[in-house]
């Protein structure tokens, strides 16, 4: 009788608290992809997939009213699919790497119309702030057990960064969660009454943020620390509501000394190191033209083209700022292709830039392509494993991969929610100026920011997860949750 008794009451805390579990099996996953990784993939992966497909069919025989989400998923269907029909017109490279990657492009708004759906009222709401609490607490402590066992990942080299537990793949990816859990951190530290908390947990999000070394945990500090720091403000003369000093100071104080670090930072020696290589190699191509009696500022794309020996030695440095890179890029076009993609630029911070070269890549792959395939995308497969190379930043490669219309769809899906924040401001700007919308505001323009920068927010599942939810969130707080209600959340906890 008792063992039927725990066997409910754990099916009823399930059932009560899925989402938060849900949310809290995120970090575990990234752990275990890191500790079981192999060639043929993770295990991580596969539960990642299963969730993606079990979460709507469950809600397709759940929700009472099914029209506008069996309508939602048969948008992003007819979108993949008429991608893959074009791709199949034209001859796949590999269809099944092509449907895999559209599978985990659409799992972002496919997460996110379920969470629309399933934080419906308060204790779901709640489920979701609990599951990012326990979520950053995890990912955090196994930060700290990696470095201290000596089995972290690194973020770009050896003394260059610690991702922790994290597979070569999702090193630059995990940057983005760890930004997204040092919000949420800082957040719970802006609502506690208890100066520790106050202090240690934005002092330990900012560690973090600066250890793991990335562009985006850099800037994150900034957007994250100061933007709480002035909301703050910004409340008391809004709402009339009393500044919490301590909290202020703190951030501010972060934020300061996060600009007094940056020499010491990985990003910084990554840049740096950049940087020193380009200049010299610059330096090179100038005295050399310099010496045959040109003006490299001077030169025309036309001069450079016709004349063969200014030509040969563009030839010759394009080739080596981008050949070690891009080898492939030399396979498939031409040079004077290549040198006109460029501009005919000698900018050589410009050259070495891999982002900049992957989308010269695309670019050119997407000059070669009919109209459509600019309609419906390439053949991700084709940059993929042809061109060994992927776009690193979402949004163009969401409009190179899935053309105009896949481009549309995402940015009006997206534009949707910036939509709902907007009205909700206008329609109640008293009740809708609050730190727990503003969280929500944050990590949104955290996302569609780092989108443009990043190229593992609308692409990676363990990375989408997270945005899903926080559209999710945005939904309830503008669409459901009445305009005349205070979130009750926080008075509950204190």
């Amino acid at each position: 009788m008792m063992e039927n008794n725990n066997i409910k009451s754990i099916k009823a805390y399930i059932q009560n608290h899925w989402l938060m579990l849900l949310i809290v099996l995120q970090p575990v996953l990234d752990i275990l992809a890191y500790w079981t990784k192999n060639p043929e993939g993770t295990m991580a992966g596969v539960i990642r997939l299963l969730i993606m497909v079990l979460l709507p069919l469950y809600l397709l025989f759940a929700l009472k009213e099914k029209k506008r989400f069996i309508l939602s998923m048969a948008a992003i269907a007819l979108v993949c699919l008429l991608h893959i029909l074009n791709c199949m017109r034209l001859g796949y490279v590999s269809m099944t790497f092509d449907i895999s990657y559209a599978a985990k492009t659409a799992q972002m708004p496919i997460l996110a119309v379920c969470f629309m759906h399933c934080i419906k009222n308060e204790q779901t709401r709640n489920q979701a702030y609990w599951g990012l609490f326990f979520a950053a607490a995890i990912t955090a402590a196994s930060i700290g057990l990696s470095w201290l066992t000596g089995t972290a990942n690194v973020t770009y080299g050896a003394g260059l960064g610690i991702s922790g537990w994290v597979i070569d793949d999702n090193r630059c990816a995990n940057s983005v969660i760890v930004v997204t859990l040092a919000a949420f951190s800082v957040f719970c530290a802006v609502k506690s009454e208890k100066l520790p908390v106050n202090i240690i947990v934005p002092a330990l999000a900012l560690l973090v943020l600066l250890s793991n070394g990335t562009k985006a945990c850099y800037f994150g500090v900034y957007v994250i620390f100061t933007g709480f720091a002035f909301f703050l403000i910004a409340e008391h003369f809004f709402k009339g509501t009393e500044i919490k000093k301590p909290v202020v100071i703190t951030l501010l104080a972060l934020s300061v000394l996060a600009v007094v670090v940056t020499p010491y930072t990985p990003m910084y020696k990554v840049r740096f190191a950049q940087t020193s290589f380009a200049q010299l190699n610059q330096s090179e191509i100038d005295k050399q033209l310099e010496d045959m009696g040109y003006d490299p500022d001077s030169l025309s794309g036309e001069d450079i083209l016709t004349d063969p020996e200014v030509h040969q030695v563009y030839e010759d440095y394009y080739r080596k700022m981008l050949w070690s890179i891009m080898p492939n890029m030399f396979e498939r076009f031409t040079i004077d292709e290549i040198m006109q993609e460029y501009d005919f630029t000698t900018d050589a911070q410009t050259l070495i830039d891999v982002r900049q070269q992957k989308s010269a890549y695309a670019s050119m792959m997407w000059k070669h392509s009919d109209s459509l395939t600019h309609l419906f995308g390439i053949d991700v497969s084709d940059i993929w494993l042809t061109g060994s190379c992927d776009l690193e930043n979402d949004w163009p490669a969401i409009f190179y991969y899935y053309g105009y219309l896949g481009f549309g769809a995402y940015l009006a899906f997206v534009a949707y929610f910036a939509l709902l924040i907007i009205w909700r401001l206008f329609k109640n700007f008293k009740t809708a100026f609050t730190t727990d919308n503003f969280i929500l505001l944050i990590t949104f323009l955290l996302f569609v920011g780092l989108a443009q920068f990043s190229g593992s927010v609308l692409r990676r599942p363990n990375v989408s997860f997270y945005m899903a939810l926080v559209l999710g969130l945005i939904y309830y707080q503008t669409r459901v949750k009445p305009v005349t209600e205070e979130n009750s959340l926080w008075r509950k906890l204190q």
